[in-house]
């Protein structure tokens, strides 16, 4: 639990930053969290954590299942995914794309709209690195 360094959205990805706050992640990058809704100050699911208020992180670890929001897509069961630069979830190519994760649902994602989708976390692979 920390303070945001800018507005945050639940289910996206965040890192800590040099200001020990928690602040978007745009890409697979060290240690990661998954923000939570912000139950505590009364906000739901769908509702923006502001900047400057408190934030719970979900520590991105192997093996835990997390809801992330994920962008436009085809997400099928082991669909890997990985960070985009507006801290979502997005398909990613393995072996190309750093995963962080693998899809849990069948969803489809339209254009210009999100939805959170049920995410195995796996420790961070590097593009072309062995799985």
């Amino acid at each position: 639990t920390r303070l945001t360094a800018a507005d945050l959205k639940p289910g996206t990805f965040a890192t800590i930053n040099g200001a020990d706050k928690f602040a978007q992640a745009t890409a697979v990058v060290g240690r990661m969290y998954v923000i939570d809704a912000a139950h505590h100050e009364g906000l739901g699911i769908a509702d923006t954590v502001p900047s400057g208020h408190s934030a719970i992180g979900n520590y991105v670890e192997e093996g835990r299942e997390l809801a992330i929001l994920c962008a436009p897509g085809t997400y099928k069961k082991d669909t890997p995914i990985t960070v985009n630069g507006s801290g979502q979830g997005a398909v990613g190519v393995d072996g190309t794309d750093a995963i962080v994760g693998f899809s849990q649902d069948e969803f489809t994602v339209g254009a210009g709209q999100t939805e959170f989708i049920r995410v195995r976390m796996r420790a961070t692979q590097k593009p072309g690195a062995a799985a």
